[in-house]
């Protein structure tokens, strides 16, 4: 039915009215400006325009469904107008239907293709989704039809830094700032590009020029505070993160990085109440996940029962994710093929100079190429002449740095490989859920991470009867009631000879003469992560200083660059009764050759608890100095204990602390015979279980093997 005219009188009073609410709908009045357009169309029912202001007024009153549903009615109408189809776009991303919103801002930029705006937003759009191809190429029309958009700039900045394209991510961002001198966003960005790129000093002035353009902004608080947790500046980054919090009490990104410094300066129980407390929602986020994972392993007070369920809370979260995503994880048929030659794909963010290096370069030094064929899908961040070396020992190397997961789960699963190896676990670039998508018909995880993954679709761990007892044995402390196995999503594989073969990276010095001898006073040292070094461990070691007069503690790590931190620790040992004189603190040493020389300073290593050094322990041995470690109650606890078994030095290992403290004294009761461990003890190592990387890769091969026949019978 055809609509009837209005008479000119009453048209001329609609368009007062319509003019009048489009006058208070600039100005921000919104509820006088609903009111104009309902009057409106009280009269005009099909006024097209009408209908799409006053769903762009209910939108932005904060009724996301009734702006939707005006806006449609708009279109129905007159489906012509491209600015209906561009807010209906900006609408639907806010109902958080990014498909809906795709489709409505294709549809203006058809009707108008210089429309800009539409093609910015739909960059955005798929910027979140991430859909970084599509999204470059509409934040590129965006700035075809106008290079003076920086918003545009800014968000394709963003998408290079997605693609680890750093110098091009560079460029935009500061083309954005150039355009708009006070977008503190893009300053920012572009602070936090600097500060991975190593630029620490530059990216601080970028953050604290976005602070000083909008002051009270919680992201960018968190952003130099993260700034200055790379400086080693902890505590003036804790003043940063406790800013944030001020402006936003739950901001979950304040939370997890304030968590994350308190780790770092051995607060372990404020760092798990604050990453609890950070997670925001229940949608899945791999970076809260593996923060709060990764620092339970340090604390005392959790139990290996709820490591477990946090960890399957985790994989609970994240297949959830992935079934929104629509991603289902692929079903492997087993089959009774024998194969001649397994592919075996290694996953890892830390093919480079890492500690990770010291034991996978042994396994893929000498892997049997003729029964193995294997592949690298490397994350490297920031590759070295030890990324050259892995790659020169792969057969087929794939640099998956910015490869979006879906991608990489698609790439592993057409090179067909038989077994996938996760190398990181929950630490810093892992790529967890491509394992979770399952896209290897065999998967297991190493090296990397010391607990459960929590993976359903996690086949095996690699472990050995030390580190991961099968039950009670003559070993275990009284507080390990149970196999690990019980803890773990994965089945355990333990391997006869150690689940880890050290090999050093480079020419170490040679062993120095026992320094007590000539000091006259014995020196202990640790050189670990000192996050692993909880009040806790502090004050067993205070105890051994009182009980060993006139000794020495060299401690060596990162965050001693934070002079609070030093501060901090000073002040721990005077309150023990420990004189200032008797405590040397290091900051990270500039070359390897520094660091390797602080062991000539050293008679006895201590390894810290609950979480044990692992590289540190080694070095440590290869330069002589033997390691005291104290056997706890799950893997972190236990690796130091593997490590003595292996190297053939069980006699180090400490049930409890008096016991390790009984150790160590014993150990210095005789000087002529530490100086004599001290100089054989390199000759131990190599001719060890620990270092014998003959034994290990085959051990590995057989457990490949193995794997493989469990799956094709």
């Amino acid at each position: 039915m055809a609509i009837k005219p209005l008479s000119p009188k009453k048209q001329q009073k609609i368009d007062v009215i319509m003019q009048r609410a489009v006058t208070a709908h600039q100005a921000g009045d919104l509820l006088n400006a609903e009111r104009g357009y309902r009057k409106v169309l009280k009269d005009a029912p099909q006024f097209a325009e009408a209908l799409h202001f006053l769903g762009l007024a209910r939108f932005q009153r904060g009724d996301v469904d009734g702006g939707a549903q005006y806006i449609n009615q708009a279109i129905a109408i007159d489906n012509h107008n491209p600015l209906y189809y561009y807010n209906l776009g900006n609408v639907q991303k806010a109902r958080n239907k990014p498909v809906l919103a795709i489709q409505a801002h294709t549809q203006a930029l058809k009707l108008n293709p210089d429309y800009y705006q539409a093609a910015a937003n739909l960059g955005g759009i798929y910027k979140e989704l991430g859909q970084l191809d599509e999204a470059m190429e509409q934040f590129n029309n965006a700035l075809r039809i106008n290079p003076q958009d920086a918003f545009a700039c800014n968000n394709l900045g963003t998408v290079y830094r997605q693609r680890d394209n750093n110098e091009q991510a560079e460029h935009y961002y500061r083309l954005a700032i150039q355009l708009q001198p006070q977008y503190a966003e893009a300053f920012s960005n572009l602070g936090i590009l600097l500060r991975d790129r190593g630029n620490l000093i530059e990216a601080e002035r970028f953050c604290r020029q976005a602070i000083e353009l909008v002051p009270d902004n919680t992201e960018l608080w968190v952003n130099l505070g993260s700034v200055l947790a790379k400086l080693w500046r902890l505590q003036a980054a804790n003043d940063c993160y406790r800013r944030a919090l001020a402006l936003s009490p739950n901001n979950a990104k304040a939370l997890a990085a304030y968590g994350n410094a308190l780790r770092e300066q051995g607060d372990i129980d404020g760092a798990i109440k604050l990453l609890i407390k950070s997670k925001a929602s229940d949608q899945f986020d791999s970076n809260y996940w593996d923060c709060l994972l990764f620092t339970i392993n340090y604390n005392f007070s959790t139990s290996q029962a709820a490591a477990l369920k946090y960890s399957l809370q985790y994989d609970e979260s994240l297949q959830a994710h992935l079934t929104e995503l629509g991603i289902s994880p692929t079903e492997h048929q087993s089959s009774n093929t024998v194969k001649d030659r397994l592919k075996i794909g290694f996953v890892s963010p830390d093919f480079c100079v890492h500690s990770c290096a010291y034991f996978l370069l042994p396994l893929l030094s000498n892997l049997n190429h003729d029964r193995f064929e294997v592949f690298c899908y490397a994350t490297v961040e920031r590759p070295d002449e030890m990324t050259a070396r892995f790659q020169a020992l792969a057969d087929h190397w794939h640099n998956a740095l910015g490869q979006i997961n879906q991608d990489l789960a698609s790439t592993i699963k057409n090179d067909g490989i038989d077994i996938l190896i996760d190398l990181a676990g929950h630490t810093k670039g892992n790529r967890l859920p491509v394992f979770a998508m399952k896209p290897a018909p065999v998967q297991a995880t190493w090296l990397g991470y010391p607990n459960t993954t929590g993976l359903r679709n996690m086949d095996y761990r690699l472990v050995d009867a030390m580190s991961d007892p099968d039950g009670i044995s003559d070993n275990s402390p009284d507080n390990f009631p149970e196999k690990s196995d019980v803890f773990h999503t994965e089945k355990l594989l333990r391997l006869p000879h150690g689940f880890l073969c050290f090999q050093p990276l480079t020419a170490m010095p040679e062993v120095s003469a026992l320094p007590a001898l000539e000091n006259g006073y014995i020196t202990f040292g640790c050189m670990n992560n000192f996050s692993k070094v909880t009040n806790q461990v502090l004050d067993l070691w205070a105890q051994l200083l009182q009980q060993v007069p006139n000794s020495r503690l060299l401690l060596k790590a990162k965050q001693l660059a934070d002079d609070d931190t030093c501060a901090r620790v000073m002040v721990y040992f005077q309150n023990h009764g420990i004189d200032a004189a008797r405590i040397t603190l290091h900051r990270q040493l500039p070359s390897c050759d520094d660091h390797f020389a602080q062991y000539h300073h050293i008679d006895i290593g201590l390894d810290p608890f609950p979480y044990n050094g692992t590289t540190t322990t080694c070095e440590a041995m290869w330069m002589g100095v033997p390691v005291v470690c104290l056997n706890g109650d799950r893997h972190a606890g236990r690796v130091g204990a593997s490590l003595l078994t292996h190297a053939g030095l069980p006699q180090l290992i400490a049930t409890d602390t008096e016991h390790y403290l009984y150790i160590i004294k014993e150990l210095i009761s005789d000087l002529d015979k530490l100086a004599k461990l001290r100089a054989d003890l390199r000759n131990t190592l190599q001719t060890s279980d620990l270092c014998n990387d003959q034994q290990f890769t085959t051990d590995m091969e057989a457990a490949f093997h193995n794997m493989w026949r469990a799956f094709t019978t």
